[in-house]
């Protein structure tokens, strides 16, 4: 069991691939979407959405590159259309997403001794609900940042200097919890302790910023 520095009181964590298995979610709503048209995308157009999915080397917004497909392949239904279909099934999917090894258990623990957890995430508002709700921790967690409340995304570091600014707590006191290198990266540069996580690793991702790497919350001690 590894231990957690114990004079750090406020722990952020990011959700898509840290607390729940959802990075597969979002590539394969689209891929049915498109699949229920009939329409088969190319490899390049598969990559170039998971990287958007994922805010990985690309600038590229979600509603932008659904809007480009929706409008190339014709569909008989107007973008925003297409759009609005595609996050509800999103939606519907996303709360399916199991959690990974060890988190209902770590959270409780860290609300339990007393910490402080707020939810950074890129994904929308709605989504973080839903899945926090569904999964029975919407009441750990004091707040959420998310997309709706931040300009620029991981690495930077302004999620993670939100976050702790919405808490009253100074980032020096704050631990991220983070499965992706663009994630680690934010908290690092914010000025936070960083925790890479590997359990929720699609894509096998340099973690290696981080202050401690554990393969997932059961190796987490408080």
């Amino acid at each position: 069991m590894i231990n957690l520095p114990i004079n750090k009181n406020t722990f952020l964590f990011d959700m898509d691939g840290t607390l729940v298995n959802t990075e597969p979610v979002g590539p394969k709503v689209l891929l049915d979407l498109f699949n229920a048209h009939e329409i088969t995308l190319t490899r390049e157009e598969k990559e170039l959405f998971v990287k958007v999915w994922r805010r990985d080397g690309t600038d590229i917004k979600e509603e932008d590159y659904l809007t480009e497909l929706a409008s190339k392949y014709a569909l008989n239904k107007h973008p925003l259309d297409f759009i609005q279909e595609f996050y509800e099934n999103y939606k519907s999917e996303i709360i399916k997403a199991e959690e990974l090894p060890g988190v209902t258990s770590f959270l409780h623990r860290a609300t339990q001794g007393g910490k402080q957890l707020l939810l950074v995430t890129s994904s929308k508002r709605v989504q973080a609900e839903a899945i926090l709700s569904f999964h029975h921790w919407r009441a750990l967690f004091a707040d959420i940042i998310s997309e709706e409340d931040i300009t620029r995304f991981k690495p930077d570091p302004e999620p993670y200097l939100v976050a702790a600014k919405k808490v009253k707590s100074s980032i020096e006191n704050c631990i991220v919890f983070e499965d992706a290198k663009n994630g680690v990266t934010a908290g690092k540069l914010a000025g936070a302790y960083v925790v890479g996580l590997r359990a929720g690793n699609q894509v096998k991702q340099d973690l290696s910023g981080a202050d401690q790497i554990v393969s997932s919350f059961e190796e987490l001690g408080l």
